[in-house]
């Protein structure tokens, strides 16, 4: 397998991105990328420098292809989480996800051990703002008890209850969001567990995020904010357009990772939800990791004609600081969005209360099987699969005589990334392979 050198891959990607990947391609592109430094663990394109974490943790872990789903029709109603239920599906998921394990706690340990420091990554999207609220002030502006299509603070409970029980202390756990204001916003920090500690990569959300401090230049300056790492990037050759992006600026081709993935965290479990996407077509494990791990992450669906998340995703989840340290992954089906994804702000924006938790090591196998949910509800509520809506598509809702289209942004969704992922050794698409086991609770 052919290796390209850091720094011909701006223009080899220039020629992809306008031609598209082919599967071997993305896979020998991304491989051998190597260029040494002495300010992180890791060299510029992502290479580990040393061992990280427990062998075979890494993606796709000890489980490739092995999807435990745990479902529980008590688990939401009208919006609201029961806590306890939430705890007991955990509990449930992780004993069954590890096959040798006794209980719950051996689950936990075959994972993380005393003095790990373990970062739990949420998801602040599609939050449901309360009447009212002011989003200019700093702190929530959602019903604390019915939150929206996020990850849910009783699943972030109860994982942490886990982790402690199984010998981790409550000080070395961080809950962890690309944005400040959003995690803000969504409540994370009231309904923060105690003890626990948080974090963000950059002060604001926003398409223009080259600042390796993560702070908005000529604005106050933020705390709890970690920044990236300047040492750690994927480069692609693609940007935003003036003004947004100085065409004198090399940043705009950069893709940063964060500090907190590189240099504040051991292990990473990942909470993502359960949603369809305007640009990516799902946005579950994946889209999680790259577009919440990175900076310049705008550029990844820059217009209508531009859409490139289909390499994007792999490419950016493809860095090793996040395939060694992204040890878990629990799919939050609580509360999930069929359509209108990913936030509240699409006009068809909607949400059903799915009542699952998904728990995998494998973010490609666990996304394929959240992909099949996703289209079984669609096709339920009268919708097309997600690879085929878009401006291109022609289906149309029946009780709607507008063309679907005309919500959309982009010509084609994109799931693609999720077989792209597959050849980049991040986890199983086969679906043959994919052993996914569903669980009904009580």
């Amino acid at each position: 397998m052919s290796s390209l050198p850091c720094q011909s891959r701006r223009h080899f990607l220039g020629d992809l991105a306008v031609a598209g990947l082919s599967y071997g391609t993305l896979s020998s592109l991304l491989a051998g990328c190597s260029s040494s430094t002495n300010h992180s663990p890791y060299d510029r394109c992502g290479q580990s420098q040393s061992p990280i974490g427990k062998p075979g943790l890494g993606m796709p872990g000890p489980f490739p292809g092995r999807v435990i789903e745990v479902g529980h029709a008590g688990a939401v109603s009208q919006g609201r989480r029961d806590p306890v239920v939430v705890r007991h599906m955990v509990e449930e998921g992780m004993a069954r996800l590890v096959p040798e394990a006794e209980s719950a706690i051996d689950a936990w340990r075959f994972f993380f051990q005393k003095g790990d420091r373990i970062g739990i990554k949420v998801v602040p999207v599609a939050m449901e703002i309360r009447p009212g609220a002011n989003q200019k002030y700093d702190g929530p502006v959602v019903d604390l008890k019915r939150p929206g299509s996020i990850s849910s603070y009783e699943l972030i409970h109860a994982v942490t209850e886990g982790l402690v029980a199984s010998g981790i202390r409550i000080s070395d756990i961080m809950v962890f969001e690309r944005y400040r204001d959003q995690f803000v916003t969504a409540g994370y920090r009231e309904m923060l567990p105690d003890g626990a500690h948080w974090e963000c990569a950059s002060a604001f959300a926003g398409n223009v995020q080259l600042e390796i401090d993560g702070q908005k230049r000529g604005e106050r300056r933020h705390r709890n904010v970690a920044g990236y790492d300047r040492d750690v990037f994927r480069e692609m050759a693609y940007c935003l357009p003036p003004p947004a992006h100085d065409p004198t600026d090399d940043r705009r081709f950069r893709s940063h990772l964060t500090n907190i993935l590189t240099k504040k965290v051991d292990k990473v479990i990942c909470l993502p939800v359960l949603k369809d996407h305007r640009s990516a077509g799902i946005t579950m494990a994946l889209k999680n990791m790259s577009h919440g791990f990175v900076n310049n992450v705008a550029r990844s669906h820059i217009s209508r004609e531009l859409n490139q998340c289909q390499t994007f995703i792999p490419a950016a989840v493809s860095l090793d600081p996040t395939r060694d340290k992204c040890v878990l992954q629990i799919l939050d089906g609580l509360v999930a969005t069929y359509e209108g994804g990913p936030g509240t702000w699409n006009p068809t924006f909607a949400t059903w209360e799915y009542n699952s938790l998904l728990f995998a090591t494998d973010p490609v196998a666990m996304d394929h099987v959240g992909w099949e949910i996703l289209d079984a509800k669609r096709a339920q509520e009268g919708w097309p699969s997600v690879q085929k809506m878009g401006l291109d598509s022609v289906a149309k809702k029946p009780d709607d005589r507008s063309r679907v289209p005309s919500t959309e942004g982009f010509h084609m969704r994109q799931p693609q990334h999720v077989p792209l992922a597959a050849t980049l050794g991040l986890g199983v698409f086969e679906r043959n392979r994919i052993d996914h086991r569903r669980v009904t609770m009580a």
